[in-house]
């Protein structure tokens, strides 16, 4: 509470660097401001009960009707203010006009009760704090201008014409004499202080808070100049290892040509694993590198499935698992290449779920603006301790993954202005969804 406090009071001050800044604020400052209407709504039924209390034993008839009306006028506003937060979001709370209103609702039951011997008037010490706290430098003007002056307007009232209620009994004789006058100078100091300290104070935290975001945005360009300074350091050492990899893979081909039996083994399954190794580098290029802009031309959805599913029939017949494309005419403005990528990627993870004897099927189906690829397996499905953590680099599931795959794959969809998103399929296995724009809008810079 008191750092989402401190967002309310700052909005207004501290410029906004960043959209993710400015809805740190917006909601800190909604969260604040639900909280004061929430606790009013809870207050004003105990207000009003004690209105009516007081109404009840008090004879005066003009006390009666002020206690009466301010607490209607209250309970209404109260009422109404919480309504349209409630229709309208907490955007629609006015927190100045409401403060104002509260105040001189309290000021009123102050002098309907007693005036300066009340019991209330200690709630306008605090109003006067929490005002200069919430509401800034227009607070303090309206007590300075306000508030003071009726002290001491109070106590001259007290002192010629009485205004302490007839309930009270024996404490009308304090006002005649020097009471009046000393409670005016009290409460007009306690409110003053009340009122600076509590303009002290959103100063402090308008400057603190001013000083975290700045702090945080020092640490997020160390932490993205690290990140480029690694991503740069990765993809040279992923090029560098590329072509001796590329060496001993044509090494051993040539090889395992004069090689037979358990050394011919041995070669292929050394040959397998330079093949694996070169995949992992060429994903780890793909995540170093930024994204190069699109090459934009007509895409034929269907007939990019089918080449992605003729490049992988060799694998799903040695894993014993079906492929097929299931599509009508799906055609879309993109990068092919990179289209094909994703699909690629998501067959390839497709065909590694399955199990022997099932069916991985790419179906395509155009959705308003949008033509939407789906592929489903019936392997496994997600696990459960990475579903939510699918598209973080690094996390995997397979035996011999990277988990880079993914994270690319999706870069790449957004990249086109779609999406890349992974979920069960109905009956058992997992569906990965690739949206992709018909007509994408122009491509952001990189």
């Amino acid at each position: 509470m008191p750092f989402a406090l401190a967002a309310t009071l700052v909005r207004r001050f501290v410029p906004s660097q960043a959209p993710t800044e400015e809805t740190f604020r917006h909601g800190a400052h909604v969260a604040a401001l639900d909280r004061l209407v929430r606790v009013r709504v809870v207050v004003a039924p105990v207000l009003a009960a004690l209105a009516m209390t007081f109404a009840f034993f008090e004879p005066t008839p003009w006390r009666r009707a002020t206690m009466l009306t301010v607490v209607i006028a209250l309970f209404t506003i109260s009422y109404v203010e919480w309504s349209r937060s409630r229709r309208l979001g907490i955007d629609a709370v006015n927190l100045p006009l409401n403060f104002f209103a509260m105040f001189f609702g309290q000021l009123a039951l102050v002098v309907a009760t007693g005036a300066l011997f009340s019991p209330l008037t200690p709630v306008l010490v605090l109003m006067s704090l929490f005002g200069a706290l919430l509401v800034g430098r227009r607070a303090v003007t309206v007590l300075a201008v306000v508030a003071l002056p009726a002290f001491w307007t109070m106590a001259a009232v007290h002192a010629r014409y009485g205004l302490v209620p007839q309930i009270y009994g024996d404490a009308g004789g304090l006002e005649h004499g020097i009471a009046p006058w000393l409670a005016a100078t009290v409460y007009s100091g306690m409110v003053f202080a009340a009122a600076l300290v509590g303009h002290t104070l959103r100063g402090a935290l308008e400057r603190l808070f001013t000083d975290a975001l700045e702090e945080r945005d020092r640490r997020l360009a160390g932490y993205a100049e690290q990140n480029r300074a690694l991503s740069t350091l990765s993809a040279e050492i992923a090029h560098e290892l590329k072509n001796p990899l590329a060496s001993v893979k044509g090494l051993g081909s040539l090889v395992a040509k004069d090689l037979e039996g358990k050394p011919a083994e041995r070669m292929g399954v050394l040959r397998r694993e330079v093949d694996r190794m070169q995949t992992i580098l060429e994903e780890l290029l793909n995540f170093s590198r930024p994204l190069v802009p699109l090459a934009m031309e007509d895409v034929d959805g269907a007939a990019l499935a089918d080449d992605v599913v003729r490049m992988h029939e060799g694998s799903a017949v040695d894993r014993g698992v079906g492929l097929a494309v299931r599509a009508g005419s799906a055609h879309l403005t993109g990068d092919p290449r990179k289209i094909r990528q994703v699909l690629v990627n998501l067959v390839q993870n497709a065909l590694h779920a399955s199990s022997r004897g099932t069916e991985v099927v790419i179906s395509i189906d155009a959705v308003g603006d949008s033509i939407v690829f789906h592929v489903d397996d019936r392997g496994p499905g997600i696990a459960e301790e990475v579903r939510d953590r699918l598209f973080e680099a690094g996390v995997t599931t397979k035996h011999q993954g990277s988990g880079i795959g993914l994270v690319v794959a999706r870069a790449l969809a957004r990249q086109h202005g779609g999406d890349l998103v992974l979920g069960d399929r109905e009956g058992g296995g997992c569906r990965a969804t690739l949206t992709l724009p018909i007509t994408p809008a122009e491509e952001e810079p990189t």
